[in-house]
C-alpha cells in the first residue's frame, strides 16, 4: 500500500506530471526537461528525485548525462490499482478498508441521507422509518 500511495503523491504535482508527459514521448536529460518546461535545473532535480523515489522513472547514464525514462511496470501497477475501484466486489479493495468493513452504507444518523446515492437501498431496508414517523 505504501508504494501505491507514494506513486499517487508523486503524481500530485503539475510539473511532475508535465515531466512524465515529456518522458512519455522521449528519453531526455534533466537539462532538456528544464529547458522544455522553463523551470530551473534545481526544481527539475527535485521533481526527478520524487519521481525516482516513487519508481515512476529511471535514469540511465549516457556519457556525461543521465537520460530519464518512464518505468512502465510501475505505471501498470498504478493502473491495475485504479481498475480495482471499478470492481465493487474486489477482494483487494475490501482488504484495504479499516476494521475489516466489507459493507459500506449510510445509517439513519447520516446528515446527507436525503442526497445519498444509496437512498433506494436505505428506503428498502426501512432505516429511516423511525425519523419519518
Amino acid at each position: 500500500m505504501q508504494e501505491i500511495v507514494k506513486i499517487f503523491k508523486a503524481l500530485s504535482d503539475e510539473n511532475r506530471v508535465r515531466i512524465l508527459v515529456i518522458l512519455s514521448q522521449r528519453n531526455i536529460c534533466r537539462k532538456g526537461i528544464s529547458r522544455h518546461l522553463g523551470i530551473s535545473d534545481s526544481a527539475v532535480s527535485q521533481h526527478i528525485s520524487v519521481l525516482k523515489s516513487a519508481g515512476l522513472i529511471t535514469g540511465v547514464k549516457e556519457g556525461y548525462f543521465v537520460k530519464y525514462r518512464i518505468n512502465k511496470d510501475v505505471f501498470n501497477e498504478g493502473k491495475n490499482f485504479l481498475e480495482l475501484f471499478l470492481d465493487n466486489n474486489s477482494v483487494e479493495i475490501n482488504s484495504l478498508l479499516k476494521d475489516g468493513i466489507t459493507e459500506l452504507r449510510c445509517y439513519s444518523e447520516c446528515k446527507s441521507a436525503n442526497r445519498c446515492y444509496k437512498r433506494e437501498d436505505l428506503e428498502n431496508e426501512s432505516l429511516f422509518s423511525s425519523k419519518r414517523g
